[in-house]
């Protein structure tokens, strides 16, 4: 008797431990083995909902990217299995795929330290390589989000040893978002067109009035090629290469200088030609190039 109420105790509170988990609160984490070799980070919070259903609210980051995601789970055992993913945010853009890789089911593992860890096992999804042809303001293209080893996340977490990373990741896209909003503030400007025989362009940038304390910043297409940069008499030189036939240089203002507006030269160099252009910016306003490339004939 004494046996078997032993036994009756124990297969109470095991029940009692995958029915009412640790789970609810933070967690951080962090993403491993990620083919593109970038460190990606994860803070989530879990809300119970009701009995044996989960919420992750999941925010994944890394130096140039930022998602918010909602994982809706059900608790079999000690298996937290996601049913669906909304996708609440993504910046810059958002990545091809991406729920593919929280699929599966995370298990539940006890720690020595008395934390819980949750390790997913995602399940394998396969797509038609079509289905992966992105290409980017640029011409480039872009692959969807790869999906990685491991996933690990932790409850209670006591190290720190990550956090001056995630504040620098945090502080990058801070900027980036600023950078963006700021952009779509100013007003663009298109008056002037270069037309080039090959994709692979020199580019050089100066002074050439009065070098007063501007500060400009360079984007071709969807890329910044210079940014923060100090105007001086010296030219500054830039290798690019086009991805696509037409493109679009703009000149962004990042102050006045002592005499307004933001004034650059800027020359475009295709091997077979030079051609030197005036562009002006001030903080209601961008002036672009427009560089088409028509081939050698």
């Amino acid at each position: 008797m004494k046996n078997r109420l032993i036994l009756f105790i124990l297969v109470c509170s095991n029940s009692f431990f995958y029915a009412n988990p640790m789970l609810v609160g933070a967690w951080r984490g962090v993403i491993v083995g990620h083919v593109d070799n970038r460190d990606y980070f994860i803070n989530a919070t879990i809300e119970n909902k009701k009995k044996d259903i989960f919420d992750i609210k999941l925010n994944l980051f890394s130096n140039d990217y930022s998602g918010d995601f909602i994982l809706h789970t059900t608790l079999k055992e000690n298996k937290l299995f996601i049913d669906k993913l909304d996708k609440i945010k993504e910046f810059p853009y958002p990545y091809l795929h991406i729920e593919d890789c929280f699929s599966g089911y995370f298990l539940l593992k006890p720690q020595p330290d008395k934390t819980m860890e949750l390790d997913l096992y995602r399940t394998p999804v396969y797509h038609k390589i079509e289905e992966f042809t992105n290409i980017d303001g640029d011409g480039n293209f872009v692959p969807g989000f790869e999906c990685f080893t491991s996933v690990l996340l932790r409850s209670k977490v006591k190290d720190t040893s990550m956090i001056a990373t995630e504040k620098h990741a945090a502080s990058l896209i801070a900027s980036k978002k600023k950078r963006a909003a700021e952009l779509a503030e100013r007003k663009v400007v298109s008056a002037k067109k270069c037309l080039v025989k090959n994709t692979d362009l020199v580019l050089q940038v100066w002074d050439n009035n009065t070098q007063d304390g501007d500060i400009i910043s360079l984007k071709l297409n969807n890329t910044w090629i210079l940014t923060d940069f100090p105007l001086k008499k010296e030219k500054h030189t830039i290798p690019i290469q086009l991805k696509k036939p037409e493109n679009e240089l703009l000149l962004f203002a990042e102050n006045l200088g002592k005499i307004p507006p933001n004034t650059a030269s800027i020359s475009i160099n295709d091997s077979l030609q030079v051609k030197t252009y005036i562009l002006n910016s001030d903080m209601k306003k961008s002036e672009t190039i427009k560089i088409n490339y028509i081939g050698k004939k």
